[in-house]
Order: C-alpha cells, then structure tokens, then sequence
C-alpha cells in the first residue's frame, strides 16, 4: 500500500503481540513523525477521531479489535483499506486466534450445560456475537466474567469452567492446563481509515480486482488465500449470509451485504463464472 504524503497520522499499536504491525507501518511511511502510538484496541477510536477533526488519518491493527470495533460502531465510516496476511508457524493457528478454552480433562461431548466463561473484555461483542449467541441456541446457559486481562487466573483459580481469549503459541494455555474447545475468531493485520467515496467501485471493477489478485497468487493476499481455501470460502460466505439475516437496520443490512457478495464474487472467479455470465443466466430464465 503506498502511502500519501498527505496523510498526517499513521496511528499505530503499542502493544508487544502487535510488533508486526508497527514493522509494517515503518515500511510504508518515511516520516516516522508521523506514526503515533496507542494501545491496538483504541486505534479505531483515534483514527475516527482525527478525521471527525478534519485530519488526514489512518490507523493498522489486529483484524479482531478492528471487528470489535466496528460491532459497537455500526455507523463508523471506518473501513479495511488493506489487509496483511498474518502468518507465523510458531502459532498454533498460523495467527492470532480468538477462542474458547476449557479443561484438559473435558472431553467435548462433556461440556456441562451451565458454564462459568472468563473472557477478556476487549473481544466482549465479537465473543458475543460468535460464541456466546451460538452457544444460547444450543442449549448451553452462559455466565459472563469480563476481564482486562490474566483470564487464565480466573480458572486456575477454580472461578469459571472455560476462558475467551486470543490463543497464539498456545504455550500459556497450556501452562493452566486448557485446551482449546473451540476457536472463535482468525486474526489478520488490517490498514483502516475513511475510503474515497468519490471513486466509485463497480461490481465488475471489483470482480477484476479479485480475479488478477488470484491471478498473481501472492501469499499475502488475503482474496488469493480464501480463493484457495475452499472450506475458508465456504464458511465466510455461510457467516455473511447469517449476518444478512440478521441485521437490525439499513445501514447493518448494508455493510453486510458488501462482505457477503465481495466472498460471493471471489467463488465466481475462482469457478471462472463471470456478471456477463450471471446476467445471461437471468436473461434465459426471464425468456421463460
């Protein structure tokens, strides 16, 4: 991504886990001046903040507190500019991963039914959102513990029955002798600010972009990624279409609609089915 001279803050995490992003921040920018740093779940709130006060700003953090972010922000203008693959073979999943940990000793089919949860509570909407809703409909009752940190204390101590988390090495998991039950959230790093709403992107100019990212099988492209997961894509496009549902208003609706056909449109190239192909399929079933 380049980066403008007119961009007067480059607003980036401080925290220790997120190095890689200010390691990316510093190769896009020259002026070092104008990198600030806050902790990665407050970067949303800055960046939104600089623009509302009519300065040139954007932030990178973890995709998670971005998603976190925007849950308690359906209104915010904030939008993913560009996204970075996080990839590290030391981490269980290959990335930052939001998850459910339980005992060692529970076996899943095990689980009881009344659970006491320690999750940490900069991933309170996404744990909600993911877990907890879902967990409600299977029949599990779910007692929240929200905390700012040391969730594996909480069971160490024999408070809760399971922690919420990000789960990397896995190591400290381990260490209080948890296992991951289920995992709730994959974590990428992402650019974020306020678009160009004055260049308009088509559907067609989208789906080219999409299919020259395949095209060009870089392995930090997240579209080429998904493209070549086909299990990934699949679920991406079961989980938009769940939120498409489920939205509350026009402007939820919306901002679903955009993640759930841009994963539709990634399918399509990958299957080499173009829009001309789509518009002479309903162009055949009108002729009927």
């Amino acid at each position: 991504m380049e980066i403008k001279d007119k961009i007067d803050y480059f607003i980036v995490p401080k925290n220790s886990g997120l190095w890689k992003c200010r390691e990316i921040a510093n190769s896009l920018i020259d002026d070092i001046s104008k990198l600030q740093e806050v902790r990665g779940e407050d970067v949303p709130l800055f960046v939104e903040k600089l623009i509302k006060e009519n300065k040139n700003a954007i932030g990178i953090t973890g995709e998670d507190l971005f998603k976190e972010f925007s849950i308690n922000n359906r209104d915010t203008e904030l939008k993913i500019l560009k996204r970075y693959i996080w990839e590290d073979s030391t981490f269980i999943y290959k990335k930052p991963a939001l998850c459910f940990l339980v005992s060692k000793k529970i076996e899943v089919e095990n689980l009881p039914k009344n659970l006491k949860v320690c999750i940490s509570s900069k991933y309170k909407e996404i744990a909600k959102k993911y877990f907890i809703n879902t967990f409600d409909n299977r029949g599990y009752k779910i007692e929240n513990i929200y905390v700012s940190g040391a969730t594996e204390s909480f069971f160490e101590k024999g408070l809760v029955d399971g922690v919420i988390d990000v789960v990397c090495s896995g190591e400290s998991a381990k260490n209080a002798n948890l296992k991951v039950y289920e995992k709730i959230f994959e974590s990428d790093i992402v650019i974020i600010g306020k678009p160009d709403y004055s260049k308009k992107l088509s559907l067609e100019m989208l789906y080219q972009k999409i299919c020259k990212r395949i095209e060009e099988k870089s392995e930090i492209s997240y579209t080429n990624k998904i493209a070549n997961d086909y299990p990934l894509l699949y679920r991406k496009i079961i989980e938009e279409s769940a939120e498409v549902i489920t939205a509350k208003n026009r402007e939820e609706l919306l901002w679903e609609l955009s993640d759930l056909m841009y994963f539709l449109l990634v399918l399509m190239a990958k299957r080499a089915i173009s829009l001309d192909d789509i518009e002479r399929e309903n162009a055949r079933r009108d002729r009927k």
